[in-house]
């Protein structure tokens, strides 16, 4: 596997649990199917992530390819993600999405928000399966 790079201050990320963690500015790097499992552990329940475009101020390349992440909002945080390898959490960004993460249950979504890119793994199979 490839080293991942901090998308931030450019070092070397450590693997700790879920997340690879920058030593130097404390930022994390998270896959988007663990970040959905650590919200629905949050919540007890499935998880639906409203991803929401912001105007690009700070360009940053993804911790695992390199091109450039797109500029998000989830809930109230800013966040940059590349829909193929993961989501990058500034200091303090990943704590803050989690104390929000009962906004993210499916009974919170609106008729007016489009469907999920992606909503993890057990909101597929409760559609596959009726639930």
């Amino acid at each position: 596997m490839n080293e991942l790079h901090c998308p931030g201050c450019g070092e070397v990320l450590d693997t700790a649990g879920r997340t690879d963690r920058c030593p130097a500015c404390d930022g994390a790097w998270v896959n988007e199917d663990a970040l959905v499992g650590m919200l629905q552990e949050r919540t007890s329940t499935l998880v639906f992530l409203p991803w929401h475009p912001r105007p690009k101020d700070n360009e940053r390349v993804c911790a695992s390819c390199g091109k450039p992440m797109q500029t998000v909002n989830l809930g109230s945080v800013a966040l940059d993600r590349c829909p193929e390898h993961g989501v990058w959490f500034d200091a303090n960004e990943l704590a803050a999405l989690l104390a929000q993460a009962k906004h993210f249950k499916p009974d919170h979504k609106h008729e007016d928000e489009p469907e999920p890119e992606h909503s993890g793994l057990l909101h597929s199979l409760s559609k596959l399966f009726g639930g």
